[in-house]
């Protein structure tokens, strides 16, 4: 431990790699590729005020919010608060500065704009923070889509974490942009890192021997069976008796930070008087100006032991707090978990790691090389410590023998995330026609990346002869006719199994409209069921449904007991109806039928079961029209292959279906397909005309760049978003946008008819949305009345019960409401009334606690 400590103080002197990535950038676009905290932010800061003394305008995106709020400070103390602007979600602050900061999503969405009305971005550079998100699997087709449109006069200055096909990029780069791209590359970490391992009895020691092995003493606890762990108390005080103050402890979840700070509260640590008192002041400032922190639970035990938590699940200005005290040094230990090691800026002398995965927002998996650099690369603090230590705690969770290897291994290289949705298609349309965005597409980073891997798979995609036979066919290309045959197959079928429901008995279809979702059935054996999911597209039609069974006779995994029950094996016919969870959760699906209770002998009688049929029949109509219109729109009826297409024995069909395993792996050719697939769908609902240009309902669906653009664009053509009540149209918009599925609120009467007619009104969409193979998105009820709540001025605790989360949760809730609700204003022109109230509503959602500081 000879190396801890600060080294001496010396003038500042740029590294190798920045002055090389100044001096490129005057000749072309830089990559650069360096570890984390190395002072990738001096190269752009260099580049801004060259660009700027010359009168020139800049763009600087980052992927977070957070980070483009402290960008804007930072930038304003450097270069004049005057000459910088911020467009975020959330802010849109001098808008006309030199130097605008903003998040990549807004950059892109101006891109779209622009090349809508041919016009170009009057910014000279653009420089894109933390370059790495380009391989995000939730953000990167955000910076894909930029780097593709971004016009090649404007140089482009990326900054990345290590990767490892940093090369790889730059040639996909220079290719699409016309321009050269240099890649200047470091590896050297600016401060050295060192991996410790800690004993259960508090010893500290070197993971790694000098050869990188991992070292026989810790060797034992790699095993599966481990004899024990360090608790974090320990944990704390060894690293605070060997100096390795402040650290970072990445841990799996919110609930376990939480519970460190109080375990770790209990051991005193060394906290010099003047340390207090700065501490002190600057929490008693931020009081000043949010005395709602005051509630905050953790406080006091911030104050006395300078231990703070930082998760997701933290009203934002608390982490604002947390974050501020980090940077200045003023706090020992911070307990986070791993997407603190993104994009935030507190480096500590320690990082603290106590398990071999983390988290992914879906399922837990291993940590790859790139999170483990990304999490290390906030150890050792540049200027203040010789060395930075990666502290490996062993636990349940914990692969030792994996991490000692990782150490070691390469990040992994980016890969493309493009994908196609319905925001992206409407919006290239605008400015492009279909063969248009096909070229454009070329273009992705998905195709350079395919060609490069398989040049043959591309060369040797097969369309001669299905291009021969499409010869006199109103499909422009292979793929249209992939998605239109289906679709008009798809159409018949659903056409001729409706006409023939349709024929049944008022008493017969009753019985089949009974069978819905939850009903209460008894078999032919006398077992009691309830139904899952309806099976009818079989010779032999029936339902998929779980056993009512008593706990002893449930499977050994203690899950539930699904069988498919035939039609003619249905004896009786319950009123009651049940509340099921997801077919896919089998063990909460145990848990409801064990619950389930009533007298399931109740049976539907004849008479219920014939009103049900003359319902279902009325039901059945209104399909039929659906489907007739569907029919109506699609051009194949005029087509002079329309006969080939719908038969699939012919040569035309059967060429053409050979084709789509091939198309689909195909990085652009597959792109290409999905694109064709939103198309038909837009062209079908009246979005897109068949010759690929926006409808009136197009060009203003267009504007509505969110998360679920169908949906909101649905609602509005059914006149079904309140235009004269605020609060009510950000709970309908917190109910389409949540993007989880919850059926469980706190409704207010208003607001449950509202979501239940919002609901009916939808289901046309989700069974056309289905019927292309789109899935149906998820709807929150919990989210809904959260925000009808809040608009009424309830307390952010209250609102916080309602929806099941924490004030940070409740937070990123009302910001997305918020956003959706200004997508809603851009639609002044076309639906006045809605703008305003969407304007209206946007005023109220965001208010302390919530309101961001600036």
């Amino acid at each position: 431990m000879r190396q801890v400590g600060t080294p001496a103080a010396g003038v500042f002197k740029p590294d190798h790699f920045q002055v090389e990535a100044i001096a490129k950038l005057e000749l072309s676009d830089v990559l650069v590729s360096a570890p984390t905290g190395s002072g990738k932010t001096y190269i752009a800061e260099q580049a801004i005020a060259h660009y700027l003394a010359h009168g020139q305008k800049v763009w600087y995106a980052s992927p977070l919010k957070a980070l483009s709020n402290a960008k804007l400070l930072e930038f304003g103390a450097l270069f004049g608060s005057g000459k910088v602007g911020i467009l975020t979600g959330d802010r849109k602050e001098n808008v006309n500065a030199p130097l605008i900061v903003g998040t990549t999503e807004i950059l892109r969405n101006q891109l779209y704009d622009a090349m809508h009305q041919g016009q170009d971005l009057p910014f000279a550079l653009v420089v894109l923070d933390e370059a790495h998100y380009l391989g995000d699997a939730d953000r990167g087709v955000v910076w894909e889509e930029v780097l593709i449109y971004l016009p090649s006069r404007i140089r482009l200055l990326l900054l990345s974490a290590t990767i490892a096909n940093s090369g790889q990029l730059a040639g996909w780069l220079t290719s699409i942009r016309n321009a050269p791209c240099q890649v200047v590359y470091s590896g050297q970490r600016p401060v050295p890192l060192k991996p410790l391992f800690l004993f259960p009895d508090g010893q500290l020691t070197p993971l790694h021997d000098k050869k990188g092995q991992l070292l026989p003493l810790a060797q034992r606890f790699a095993s599966k069976e481990k004899p024990g762990h360090p608790s974090l108390p320990n944990a704390v005080r060894a690293l605070d008796q060997f100096n390795l103050l402040p650290a970072i402890f990445f841990l799996k979840s919110r609930a376990d930070c939480e519970n460190a700070i109080k375990q770790a509260a209990l051991t005193p640590l060394c906290i010099e008087d003047e340390c207090r008192a700065r501490l002190q002041k600057v929490v008693k400032d931020f009081l000043n100006r949010f005395p709602f922190l005051e509630r905050q639970e953790s406080l006091p035990l911030l104050l006395d032991s300078h231990l703070a938590a930082h998760h997701a699940g933290l009203l934002p200005h608390f982490k604002l707090l947390v974050e501020t005290l980090m940077q200045q040094g003023l706090l020992k230990a911070i307990f986070s978990t791993s997407t603190v090691a993104a994009g935030v800026n507190f480096p500590a002398r320690t990082v603290v790691i106590n398990q071999s995965d983390r988290f992914t927002g879906h399922e837990f998996s291993k940590l790859s090389a790139s999170d483990l650099t990304q999490m290390t690369g906030r150890a050792g603090r540049r200027g203040m410590d010789n060395v930075g230590f990666c502290l490996l705690l062993p636990g349940p969770f914990q692969d030792l023998a994996y991490m000692a290897k990782l150490f070691g291994a390469q990040p992994e290289p980016i890969i493309s995330q493009l994908n196609i949705n319905f925001s992206m298609t409407l919006n290239l349309l605008l400015s492009h026609q279909p063969l248009g965005v096909r070229q454009l597409l070329k273009l992705s980073l998905a195709a350079w990346q395919n060609t490069s891997q398989d040049k043959r798979h591309v060369a040797a995609r097969p369309e001669g002869a299905a291009v021969r036979l499409l010869n006199g066919a109103l499909c422009s290309c292979v793929e249209e006719v992939l998605v239109r045959a289906r679709q008009l197959r798809a159409v018949n079928e659903r056409k001729d199994q409706l006409q023939q429901l349709n024929g049944q008995s008022p008493a017969a279809l009753g019985r089949l409209q009974a069978l819905a979702r939850g009903r209460v059935f008894t078999s032919s054996r006398m077992l009691p069921f309830a139904v899952l999911r309806k099976d009818f597209a079989v010779s032999n039609p029936g339902v998929w449904a779980v056993a009512l069974l008593p706990e002893k006779k449930l499977l050994r995994t203690g899950s539930a007991r699904i069988e498919f029950v035939a039609l003619e094996d249905i004896y009786r016919i319950s009123q009651v109806v049940l509340e099921l969870p997801p077919e896919e959760k089998t063990r909460a699906l145990a848990r409801a039928v064990l619950m389930a209770e009533g007298d399931f002998k109740q049976e539907l009688s004849a008479a219920q079961l014939t009103r049900l049929g003359h319902k279902g029949k009325a039901e059945l109509e209104q399909k039929l029209e659906e489907l007739a219109k569907r029919l109506a729109l699609m051009p194949c009826g005029q087509c002079p292959k329309y006969a080939a297409c719908l038969n699939r024995s012919s040569s035309l069909s059967r060429t053409v279906e050979k084709l789509l395993p091939q198309v689909s792996k195909n990085g652009a050719e597959g792109l290409w397909f999905e694109f064709v697939r939103h198309l038909e769908f837009l062209r079908s609902e009246g979005y897109v005309d068949y010759a690929g240009k926006l409808t009136a309902d197009g060009q203003w669906a267009s504007r509505l760049r969110l998360s679920q653009p169908m949906l909101v664009a649905e609602a509005i053509r059914e006149g079904a978003l309140p235009t004269e009540k605020p609060v009510l149209l950000s709970a309908l918009l917190a109910w389409m946008a949540d993007g989880r599925e919850n059926t469980i609120g706190y409704l207010d009467d208003e607001l449950a008819h509202s979501c239940a007619s919002l609901r009916q009104g939808l289901q046309p969409l989700f069974r056309r949305l289905q019927a292309f193979g789109f899935a149906v998105p998820p709807l929150s009820l919990a989210a809904a009345s959260a925000i009808f709540a809040w608009g009424q001025m309830a307390e952010l605790e209250q609102v916080g019960e309602i929806y099941g989360g924490g004030e940070g949760d409740v937070a990123q809730l009302i910001y997305r409401v918020a956003d959706n609700l200004r997508q809603l204003t851009n639609l002044e022109d076309t639906h006045p009334q809605l703008a305003a109230c969407a304007y209206q509503a946007a005023e109220t959602m965001i208010r302390p606690p919530i309101l961001l500081p600036a």
